[in-house]
Order: structure tokens, then C-alpha cells, then sequence
């Protein structure tokens, strides 16, 4: 930057760039498990299906929303869920890079809950915020399921 003659942007400690920048980072640590997870599930549907498409005159469009989506929303529905209760529960970004800094500015749900029982000592309201979280992260999945429309038969 310096080199650049640009001037220096303090990422981690402004208010209104911890949390992109953070972010930033969290994506990229979580990025490739989702991923390799999609190229799983592209790689296990038939490649005849796509073939009789093509064959019944299906564009690329047809196929995509007729083929592809419904053969992969069990795998979309297993990395939204994994992702959220993931994310849900980040607490090394944070806690590592800025220990919940500026201020309280990028302070986690979970590292709240680790303050609140080690630091604090109080066990019995970490215990329900615990609970808290738990409960919001079964309740989300619960809707996540329910706007996906799982179903195991096609």
C-alpha cells in the first residue's frame, strides 16, 4: 500500500470495516467445503437424463431448472444448513484476529457465551444463551427445510 502511495486503511480497527473484513475472511476459510460438496452432488446425477433432454430438444435453461435443481436441493439444503449453523458458531475469526474488537464491534454470539462463562464466571446465563442459540439455530433449520420443500422421491 505504502508503495502505492495509497493511504492506510486500518481493516481491523475501524468500526465500519472489522466486520467486512472479517467477513471476508470467514468466507474464504468456509469456501471450500461447500463447494466440493456442489461438485459432489453435480457429479452423482445421471448423465442420461441430461442426454434424453437434449434428445427431447431441452435447452441448457430446461435442463438447468427441469434436471439439475430439483436433483441437487438435497445437497443445496445440506450446505445451507451446515453453512448457517456454521456461521452460527464462528467464534476463532473473531476471537483470533481482533478478540471481539474495536470496542465490541466484532464480538460473536459464541465468544459472548465464552466470556460470559470463563471470563465472567457466570455459567448459568452462558448456559441460557447456550440454549438461546440452540433453539434460533433448530428453528432457522426448521425453515430452511420448509421454504426447500425436502422431499427424498423426485
Amino acid at each position: 500500500v505504502n508503495s502505492l502511495h495509497l493511504t492506510r486503511v486500518n481493516w481491523l480497527g475501524s468500526v465500519q470495516l472489522v466486520i467486512p473484513a472479517l467477513s471476508v475472511t470467514t468466507v474464504w476459510w468456509t469456501f471450500g467445503f461447500p463447494m466440493l460438496v456442489f461438485l459432489a452432488g453435480l457429479q452423482a446425477i445421471p448423465e442420461p437424463l441430461y442426454e434424453a433432454a437434449k434428445i427431447d430438444g431441452a435447452n441448457g435453461r430446461q435442463s438447468f431448472f427441469r434436471i439439475t435443481l430439483p436433483l441437487i436441493t438435497p445437497t443445496m439444503l445440506f450446505v445451507v444448513v451446515t453453512q448457517f449453523i456454521g456461521h452460527m458458531q464462528v467464534f476463532a475469526q473473531p476471537y483470533t484476529i481482533t478478540g471481539g474488537g474495536p470496542g465490541h464491534e466484532s464480538r460473536s454470539i459464541v465468544q459472548y457465551l465464552y466470556e460470559t462463562a470463563w471470563k465472567a464466571f457466570r455459567f448459568g446465563y452462558a448456559s441460557s444463551i447456550a440454549v438461546a442459540l440452540a433453539l434460533i439455530m433448530i428453528v432457522v433449520t426448521l425453515i430452511q427445510f420448509r421454504m426447500l420443500r425436502f422431499r427424498g422421491d423426485y
